[in-house]
């Protein structure tokens, strides 16, 4: 039951005019998603082994950030391949898909597959929270524990995993509503936390202070809404569908298989697209990143 209506939503949309695509209308797309999510890993996986090694990049302000790697690693070790495995057999008849035959191996899947995109995005909003909080209460945000971000990362995981057990439980209807409020309410956040944040620099009646935590903030904070401004862009067309479904779940049924691929593989290149970006910030606006990987490579 919970296979089935785990993929309830995805075989909504190719399951009229359903005719399986030759491999040669599949296989350039998933040449061009596998060498996307090749990068990604390779990139986070430098980004990661960059910031474990240098302890002057291992402060608290950045913890969430490391976090931020790690998630986009799995974007593209796990729910790349996913993806291309569940679209090579729905769509192109190229292989069989298989389903975990355990409830651990399922919830492996869900949690570090599937929903893993979800999570990134969580965090990218959790980041600009936290830079809110960096920006109106410099001097406490200094000191807030490390226990702290503890809790944080583990809500972070633990909502999606909550929100995607809940809807499993419930009509398409309800899947439909759900996803697009939480894409929706997520990028909501982002945007009215960086613009209070233009509005604090911009406009603050205080002059801001010019000691070397402040600019090391300030210069995080920007690097972080540059990084944020990315996930907008990329996390559009997941919104687009999430709105369309919530408000008309008609509307994809008569779609053909190829039109219906040809969205699914846009969507799902656009999430990865945004944790390919990331670790490129990192690096073009972290000269100390940018330096340790150059010596690594």
């Amino acid at each position: 039951m919970a296979s089935s209506l785990n993929n309830s939503v995805y075989n909504d949309t190719i399951q009229k005019h359903w005719k399986a695509l030759s491999p040669s209308q599949c296989i350039p797309w998933f040449a061009v998603f596998s060498t996307e999510c090749l990068t990604v890993v390779i990139l986070n996986l430098l980004t990661i082994i960059v910031f474990m090694k240098q302890r002057q990049l291992q402060r608290q302000s950045k913890f969430l950030i490391i976090h931020q790697a790690i998630v986009d690693l799995l974007v593209g070790l796990v729910y790349g391949p996913l993806m291309i495995e569940r679209s090579g057999s729905f769509n192109c008849d190229l292989w069989d898909y298989h389903r975990p035959n355990t409830t651990l191996l399922f919830l492996l899947e869900l949690v570090l597959g599937s929903q893993v995109y979800q999570v990134s995005l969580f965090n990218l909003a959790v980041i600009s929270l936290e830079r809110v909080h960096a920006t109106f209460r410099p001097f406490k945000h200094r000191f807030i524990k490390k226990w702290v971000y503890g809790v944080i990362i583990t809500i972070i995981w633990l909502v999606p995993s909550v929100m995607k057990t809940f809807i499993l439980t419930h009509s398409d209807d309800v899947f439909r509503l759900i996803s697009f409020a939480y894409f929706f309410t997520l990028l909501f956040v982002v945007v009215v936390c960086y613009s209070s944040i233009y509005l604090k620099v911009r406009c603050g009646r205080h002059p801001q202070r010019h000691g070397a935590a402040s600019l090391r903030e300030r210069k995080l904070t920007n690097t972080s809404f540059v990084i944020t401004l990315g996930s907008l862009i990329t996390f559009l067309p997941m919104v687009v569908f999430w709105g369309v479904l919530a408000s008309d779940s008609k509307l994809f049924d008569n779609l053909s298989n190829q039109s219906s691929f040809h969205f699914e593989m846009v969507k799902i290149i656009f999430v990865a697209a945004n944790s390919l970006i990331n670790p490129i910030i990192y690096a073009i606006r972290m000269p100390e990143l940018r330096a340790s990987i150059m010596q690594i490579i």
